[in-house]
């Protein structure tokens, strides 16, 4: 049962979501709106299923990572008015669940250190974190689908994602601080994480402070706006 439910859920879920990419693509856009809900559902229901098992917050693993972080990418486009977004999303919503195939469904094995608050804090906010960041793409890739005007609209709020989702990147590396000091007397200690996360926090920079001469240009705007999230999910699903 352990094993056959989580499967069962997943495969759901990337039926729904796909079945929501197909109505859209139909131009069927309130077919597509009870797909996507009844995908937030069956991704919910992964999410409760995970919490009760282990007894903990989603932390680690691609099986973990990829329920929460569409779950809570799902909710993020709902909360957006951008035309083209539910497209764009879609696809990468497909594209995140696509990186669990062939990939074992299992829960990670429990672990001491899973108690501690500092070190949940630091997983799950990671994970969290990305789907700020792949949200942010979204809109980014969205750019061109869009008119000018709103095109303005979609850069703004991209940013504003990217900004979120340093603010809690930060709270995920301060936690992990916290859990170095603990668990090593120190609380930084230099290594090839922290050199991932000082790149994203370039990526970041290099997407919020474009010169104005090259800001105006949108394919680069969507591919610097964009590198925050693939180098996140990166990080997590493969690194």
């Amino acid at each position: 049962m352990i094993q056959v439910f989580p499967l069962a859920v997943f495969s759901v879920m990337f039926i729904l979501f796909f079945g929501e990419l197909i109505f859209i693509l139909l131009k069927k856009p309130g077919i597509a709106k009870g797909f996507n809900i009844l995908g937030i559902v069956a991704c919910l229901t992964g999410l409760i299923y995970i919490v009760i098992i282990t007894k903990r917050p989603p932390l680690f693993g691609a099986f973990e990572a990829s329920f929460y972080i569409v779950f809570i990418l799902a909710l993020l486009v709902k909360t957006s008015r951008e035309k083209s977004l539910p497209l764009v999303a879609s696809i990468i919503i497909l594209l995140i669940l696509a990186l669990q195939i062939g990939k074992p469904i299992v829960l990670n094995d429990d672990y001491y250190m899973y108690d501690n608050i500092w070190v949940m804090l630091f997983f799950n906010l990671r994970l969290m974190s990305a789907a700020f960041f792949a949200h942010a793409m979204i809109l980014c890739l969205s750019y061109f689908f869009v008119k000018k005007d709103e095109n303005d609209s979609a850069s703004r709020t991209a940013r504003l994602y990217l900004l979120s989702g340093t603010f809690v990147y930060l709270c995920s590396e301060w936690s992990g601080s916290l859990w170095c000091l603990n668990w090593f007397g120190e609380s930084w200690l230099w290594s090839h994480g922290f050199f991932k996360a000082s790149m994203l926090f370039l990526l970041v920079m290099l997407a919020c402070h474009m010169p104005p001469a090259l800001g105006k240009d949108n394919l680069l705007k969507t591919i610097t706006g964009s590198l925050p999230g693939c180098f996140a999910l990166w990080m997590i699903f493969f690194h």
